[in-house]
């Protein structure tokens, strides 16, 4: 940065006046027509701190319901407020800019949270007062929520959106036209979303996803540009920037920072920001500056004038450090420097500081300037006339913070649906494809029914099956729901439109899919089984089956926005889907249904519409019959009145059976119902509708925990942890950053004879990937360089450079693409354990979030250090580096999700931690280790980095905006831009090999008390116009890259020439830790992470508890009548419905494990990923056990099989048997799940393919079709099932050997031949068909029972009681088919193959 430049940047803050005494006691900008500003006095915030802060487990809410409730009874409480600000006050004026310095934990997001009107889950003193321009808090939050933002660390976007899209709907939602003239605003405006683009560098990436650690797209300094574009192309008047400039290199930074100083210059607005790592150019941007101590404020005031207040008194600012890296010192014990003297007369602790502050004369100029600003105001407002006023602009406004309407807000949601559909079809076509496939099939099996009695059961299924189908196939709407929620939040904070807007707009995006996905699944089976073709009766069934999944997407969204969490939904969704499928009517007729669940029939839109399909499909026909009863050939020639059909509703003497009469006797379903029906579903729908609108608008998401520390709960627990949510802390117990601790004993040797660091070179190093619309892209671009042990080298560039490109492919993680060049090491590491010896601290911080610190330690440890060392001598060495760290304090802190637990500084330690842990012996490699740090962290790390290669550690690491002094601790420097080198050498001393490379390229030579580093990212910056240089070029062609050339050159010769030690397996080998060791922590961590995820396991708990209820108690004591068998094997096929509710839970929990194993501990080979594959399956084993407990205990005794094994003598094998079989069921849903799972890119695409595989074995059973009547082909399918073999051994188990008894509509009644009694009559028919005569002595009205035996009925769906041992092995192999299924598809389609291990030809 150059004098000029840094004058240039200076010049804001130093022309503006920041006394109100300026002007007669008028603000300078009041010439304005309109001004914004923000007045606090008497600020105390609180929060609440419980001694609950613990982690949960699965007891942790039985236990705290029972603890509240001794509390309530003997009236106490743990509950106490902990202060986290005290007595805050300062004014900020439009146009000024307001930095907020402080060390992490000090109070900073807090501050910032509060300022902008978000003060969720915080306790404001009632003294405490917050003024926007006179308007107080609660009316802007009601008013004006868009307007006063606070922008989180974090970047949350839809990431298969382009950052064009991306912007383009932000600057249109912020953006109305009525405003956009008059707002004055720099980014108000179409031709300002472009010049901000082009400001912060963005035009480049426009037409590339965002992206997300999962879905590839821009880097993350790009993501992070994106997310400042998408505040600042809108309108807002006060802004709260929390560490933005985290991930950016020095020079986006500055960018960034004259950005929104320019936005706030020309639009009046107020900023405030708080920054790590500020630059002295980024500082002097700035007009007013507030520092914090441990929640206290220090100091508030001028920029210009924070230095010397703390010059006076006593303090010492060392030589090129920059003011904001001073001003944080002070409150850091360990880095502030006291003037010789003066050590006893200094205030140090945040209490002295702050009572010298208040009374300082700064301090008295402020309170004036408060108090004047506050009888402005209340000129201003008494007057009643001064255009100024915003609070009179603000009660003008209509009252509400959006710029557009309602349908405009729907309008650029559904656009930005369709984009989103666009670039990522899958899922939906996945469904429409997958559907129609389900539907030939059906189809199949029910091909070109008859018209005759024969088919009725087979309609009845059918249309039962596709209307339930129907219903549920928005089921995976509820998973996609939630993926986009934390998004729609931040957008809602953002003002840019109403939750339930976009729920509008994700309805109708959808309505093209559901019209596809309705005519995929309901055209091929309707017409291949011959249902009724009349014009009439299609169109009836088309628009029943459309309503109805538009009224199953209401209700699945209904459930989903009603619910806080994933996980919680389900459970209570699938219960209630289970009530809808059994009170359908057709699992259950309404005649058989229980007084105490018969009232849901009435609120059931499947019932609605099967009663409507059903006399759409009857009503008007008459079905020959084809059975009666008695026949053969004895009985030919009879009378009608001597023989009747064996169907249901059909009359004596009839040979037809009229189908209105089948469903009045069967369903009790009539045809005045048909359109009523329909009017119910639009009633039902709508109700729906509403109340997901309503919940979507009300109920928030459940919000992060992220201001509590969570500890696991130990015996020296004692006391709950609450603080600032950017370090959580306890609140009078700030952790000190220590200077790293090395022991000599636990360090590399380098003067061992072992093998503890190796020389690492690339040279001609290439990198393509394919990009669909672009053909190949070249990311990497002849790159060479060195690593050597004792040195630590930087890998610098700007956003975007392919700094962490280069890292993943110099570590062996690049799992995409074609890498070309070479990579060479020392000939004795050459092997297969090479790749675990590398440590590798990624950019972004992934870890277990229900771990603690110590506990990711120490797995690391156990897992990657070399077998050499002893357990004990692992675990001395994760003290040691907790030590390093300054971790202690956070040992036994659980880690959490982003957002909640660790803030991101602690995760950035604890991502260090954890490859320092692993004791790599190689090549440490680190992706801005220093990221989301204040300048004291940074440097602390740093330094450790620097001690560790002096140790003789080979280390390399990108590095973000380094100070002078951490960018002096480097030797080497790699400079890269765009993929290509700018610069590889030496740094020198006082940077001065670098500067006189650069310098004599004819740029302005680096000032003396400039930042080198700075520098050179602004001279080789693309943005930066006043230095057009092709930097890539001009190092292509120099003497210093042929002098690197040549040294290349001669070190891959001493690499070659060097003696390859004697191979040592267990050294050389892939992993550390043998298979079985491996298998046995990642096993034990998975069970901890159930127990610690309560609503994962509670979900999984109600789940079964509440469907083996509804099904047992609506099944209740069923009778053995024809309609009571038939309900029990149906009450059967429901069990093994749970499946499509437990992949819900199964699928996304794996997903997550798979996830932290593929970014993170599988390329660092932390253990193989068949452990990965059995250490999940293993671990759902116990909770699956307790679930088929659940269900036995649930279902078996309620529905009344118990008294049939009595009956039998057989109830201790039969209980047995049963619970068996429910105990594989659950082996097998959870096995099954986790094959899929394997294979899928996310958990809306697995559960669409669980559910079509497992639809299959549930369609081919044998329940809905017998296997005697399926055609031929599809025989082999009814063998090859899982569900066959689990429904034939519990049907048989639960039915066989007991009697039937018919009820008396089931009872066949005709007349004998004249002159034999009903015995005489049907003697020979009752002998060879079955059955049983009620009445044998009667000459007239023979009372015939078709059915004597259980053993005769299920004989009839190929059911064997002999075979039910046979068939509960068979489901056992079918769980092990599973399991190595799982093992075979993930090594076949997720295990790097070929192109990764093919790069050792040329290196490792």
């Amino acid at each position: 940065m150059t004098d000029s430049q840094i004058k240039r940047s200076t010049t804001p803050a130093t022309s503006r006046s920041h006394d109100l005494s300026d002007n007669n006691g008028q603000t300078p900008n009041e010439k304005a027509d309109h001004v914004d500003s923000l007045l606090f006095r008497n600020f105390s915030i609180y929060g609440s701190a419980s001694a609950e802060h613990y982690q949960t487990t699965f007891l942790s809410y039985p236990l705290s319901v029972l603890a509240r409730l001794v509390r309530h009874v003997f009236g106490s409480s743990q509950d106490r407020k902990v202060r986290i600000l005290q007595d805050f006050e300062g004014v900020i004026i439009g146009g000024e800019m307001l930095l907020v310095l402080g060390r992490p934990g000090s109070g900073c997001t807090t501050l910032l949270r509060t300022l902008s009107g978000d003060s969720r889950g915080l306790h404001l003193d009632p003294a405490a007062l917050l003024s926007y321009q006179g308007v107080p808090m609660a009316e802007i939050t009601k008013r004006s929520r868009g307007e006063y933002i606070y922008v989180p660390e974090s970047d949350i976007h839809f990431p298969h959106l382009t950052v064009a899209q991306t912007l383009t709907f932000a600057s249109q939602a912020r953006t109305a036209s009525t405003t956009a003239s008059s707002s004055g605003h720099p980014c108000a405006t179409t031709g300002n979303m472009e010049e901000t683009i082009t400001a912060l560098a963005l035009t480049h990436a426009l037409h590339t996803k965002v992206g997300s650690s999962v879905v590839k797209g821009i880097s993350g300094g790009e993501r992070k540009r994106t997310s400042i574009a998408e505040i600042l192309v809108g309108t807002s008047r006060i802004q709260c920037w929390d560490n933005s400039i985290r991930g950016l290199d020095s020079a986006n930074a500055l960018r960034f920072i004259e950005c929104i100083h320019s936005s706030a210059v020309k639009a009046h607005i107020v900023v405030i920001a708080t920054l790590y790592q500020a630059s002295e150019a980024i500082y002097n941007c700035f007009d007013k500056v507030i520092v914090l101590y441990e929640g206290r404020e220090i100091y508030f005031g001028s920029t210009n004038n924070a230095k010397a207040y703390f010059i006076d008194l006593g303090f010492i600012c060392p030589d090129r450090s920059t003011t904001a890296d001073f001003l944080c010192s002070i409150t850091n014990p360990s880095e502030r420097i006291i003037q010789q003297g003066r050590e006893d007369s200094v205030p140090l602790s945040p209490a002295e500081l702050a009572k010298t502050w208040l009374s300082s004369s700064k301090r008295v100029r402020l309170v004036a300037e408060i108090q004047r600003h506050e009888k402005v105001l209340a000129s201003d407002y008494g007057t009643q006339q001064s255009p100024r006023s915003h609070l009179e602009l603000t009660m003008q406004r209509p009252p509400t913070p959006y710029m557009l309407t309602f349908s405009k807000q729907i309008n650029i949601c559904l656009t930005r649906s369709f984009q989103r559909l666009a670039q990522e079809p899958t899922p939906v076509t996945s469904g429409i494809i997958g559907n129609t496939i389900i539907s030939i099939i059906l189809g199949s099996m029910f091909y070109n029914l008859p018209g005759d009695t024969s088919s009725f059961f087979g309609r009845g299924v059918l249309l039962f099956f596709t209307i339930l189908t129907n219903t549920l196939l928005a089921s995976f709407e509820g998973v996609q729901l939630w993926d986009h929620r934390p998004i729609v939040e931040k957008q809602y904070q953002l003002a840019f439109y109403h939750r339930s807007a976009e729920a509008v707009a994700s309805m109708l995006c959808d309505l093209p899919n559901k019209v596809l996905l309705t005519a995929g699944f309901n055209l091929p089976f309707y017409f291949m089984a011959n249902m009724r073709r009349t014009p009439a009766a299609f169109f009836t069934f088309y628009l029943f089956a459309f309503i109805s999944l538009l009224t199953g997407s209401m209700l699945y969204r209904t459930i989903g926005a009603m619910s806080r969490t994933l996980t919680a939904s389900i459970a209570p969704g699938s219960v209630f889907i289970l009530l809808l499928v059994i009170y359908t009517g057709f699992i259950l007729p309404i005649p058989s249904m229980h007084p105490w669940l018969r009232w849901f029939a009435y609120i059931n839109p499947v019932g609605y519409a099967f009663e409507s399909l059903m006399i759409n499909e009857f009503q008007g026909l008459q079905f020959p019959c084809v059975s009666f009863i008695p026949e053969g050939p004895s009985f030919v020639g009879n009378r009608p009145h001597q023989r009747m059909c064996s169907v249901t509703g059909a009359t004596a003497g009839s040979d037809v059976v009229d189908g209105s009469l089948y469903l009045a006797t069967t369903f009790d379903y009539h045809e005045k119902h048909l359109w009523r029906n329909l009017a119910v579903l639009f009633g039902i729908m709508a109700l729906l509708c509403i109340l997901y609108l309503v919940a979507t608008e009300c109920l928030a998401v459940q919000r992060s925990g992220g201001e509590v520390l969570i500890h696991k709960r130990t015996r020296q627990s004692k006391t709950a942890f609450f603080d600032d949510s950017e370090k959580q802390e306890h609140a009078t117990t700030m952790p000190r950053v220590t200077q790293p601790k090395l022991d000599p004993n636990l360090l590399p040797d380098p003067k061992s004879n072992g093998p503890v660091a190796a020389s690492f070179i690339w040279d001609n190093l290439n990198y393509e990937i394919n990009v669909s619309q672009r053909g190949r892209l070249r990311l990497l671009d002849d790159i060479e360089g060195w690593v050597e042990p004792g040195t630590l080298t930087a890998l610098m560039g700007e956003s975007g450079a392919g700094k962490t490109t280069l890292l993943n492919v110099l570590a062996m993680r690049a799992d995409v693409g074609v890498i070309s060049g070479e990579k060479l090491v020392d000939s004795r590491f050459q092997n297969e354990g090479f790749a675990r010896k590398i440590g590798y601290a990624q950019q972004e911080d992934i870890a277990l979030s229900t771990a603690t610190v110590k506990e990711a330690l120490v797995f690391s440890a156990r897992l990657r250090q070399s077998s050499q060392y002893t357990d004990a001598e692992k675990l001395a060495y994760v003290e040691e580096v907790i030590s390093m760290l300054d971790l202690g304090e956070l040992a036994n802190a659980v880690i959490g999700a982003p957002g909640d637990g660790l803030n991101i500084e602690q995760r950035k330690r604890l991502t260090i931690g954890i490859e320092l842990a692993a004791r790599p012996e190689l090549l440490l490699f680190l992706d801005e280790p220093t990221s989301g740090m204040d300048s004291n962290t940074a440097w602390t790390i740093c330094r450790l980095l620097r001690r560790l290669a002096d140790a003789g550690q080979t280390i390399l690491c990108t590095i973000h905006q380094p100070s002078g002094t951490i960018f002096e601790m480097f030797d080497r420097l790699l400079l890269i831009q765009r993929g290509r080198s700018l610069y590889f050498g030496n740094i020198g001393q006082n940077s001065r090999i670098v500067i006189d490379y650069f310098s004599q390229q004819g740029v302005a030579p680096c000032p003396p008390k400039a930042n080198p580093a700075e520098w050179l990212m602004n001279i080789t910056s693309v943005a930066n116009t006043s230095v057009k240089k092709d930097w890539p070029q001009l190092w292509a062609s120099s003497s210093e890259r042929r002098a690197i050339k040549a040294r290349l050159a001669g070190r891959k010769a001493e690499l070659g020439a060097g003696e390859k030690k004697d191979s040592n397996p267990t050294v050389d080998s892939t992993y550390a830790a043998p298979f079985l060791r491996q298998l046995y922590h990642v096993t034990k961590r998975n069970f901890e992470q159930d127990w610690r995820t309560p609503s994962y396991l509670h979900s999984k708990l109600f789940l079964a508890l509440g469907a083996s209820i509804v099904n047992g108690f609506s099944f209740y004591a069923s009778s053995n009548s024809l309609q009571g068998i038939q309900n029990q094997i149906f009450s059967v096929f429901i069990l093994f419905t749970l499946h499509s509710s437990l992949v819900q839970l199964i699928i996304p929990r794996f997903l997550e494990n798979r996830r932290l194993y593929e970014l993170d501990e599988g390329p660092s080979r932390t253990y193989r990923w068949d452990v990965f594959v059995l250490s999940n399956i293993i671990s759902e084993i116990p909770s699956q056990t307790v679930l088929a407990t659940v269900q036995y205990l649930g279902w078996f005794y309620p529905i009344g099989m118990y008294r049939n094994a009595i009956s039998a003598h057989a109830l201790n094998e039969r209980s047995g048997l049963m619970f068996l079989l429910l105990w594989s069921y659950m082996l097998f849903s959870s096995t099954f799940s986790q094959m899929v799972a394997t294979i899928t890119p996310d958990a809306a695409t697995g559960i669409n393919i669980s559910s079509l595989l497992y639809s299959l074995s549930l369609i081919f059973c044998g329940v809905l079709v017998a296997p005697g009547n399926l055609p031929r082909f599809w025989i082999f399918m009814y063998r090859a099932t899982p569900v066959t073999y689990f429904v034939n051994a519990m049907v048989s188990t639960g039915l066989s050997g007991a009697k039937v008894h018919c009820s008396f509509k089931e009872i066949v009644h005709f007349d004998p031949l004249e002159g034999q009694d009903c015995g005489q009559y049907l003697e020979d028919y009752i002998s060879k068909a079955g059955g049983s005569l009620l009445n044998p002595e009667a000459l007239r009205d023979c009372q015939v029972c078709p059915v004597s035996t259980t053993d005769s009925l299920i004989a009839r769906f190929g059911i064997n009681y002999d075979e039910r041992w046979r068939n509960f092995g068979l489901t056992l192999v079918y769980s092990v088919l599973n399991i190595l299924g799982a093992l075979a598809l993930y090594w076949l389609f997720r295990v790097p193959k070929g192109k990764r291990h093919a790069n050792r030809s040329s290196g490792p």
